[in-house]
């Protein structure tokens, strides 16, 4: 998938920082599995995290369908992009 390289970057740290793990360590195809430490409670609170960094909402109902970091960023990319809009749309 494409997703803008900043976003990336951006989801990483916060990866690192929610879950004490290098972002060196982090890939594009890195799942929950491949983390120690990344739970269904670290999930949650990892999401969090990054709605609150971001300034952006991710759908509920595609937080399921997340297999890898790529759907991950992928997703935050979507979310910054339809924040955008909103945003201008009410300016």
């Amino acid at each position: 998938m494409k997703y803008n390289a900043e976003t990336f970057a951006r989801v990483c740290a916060v990866i690192s920082e929610e879950l004490g793990c290098s972002v060196t360590e982090i890939t594009s195809e890195t799942t929950a599995e491949d983390v120690n430490g990344w739970d269904s409670l670290a999930h949650a609170r990892l999401i969090m995290a990054l709605e609150d960094t971001l300034g952006v909402r991710f759908p509920g109902e595609k937080l399921f369908e997340l297999d890898c970091i790529d759907d991950l960023v992928s997703l935050a990319d979507e979310a910054l992009k339809l924040t955008k809009e909103s945003t201008h749309d009410l300016a």
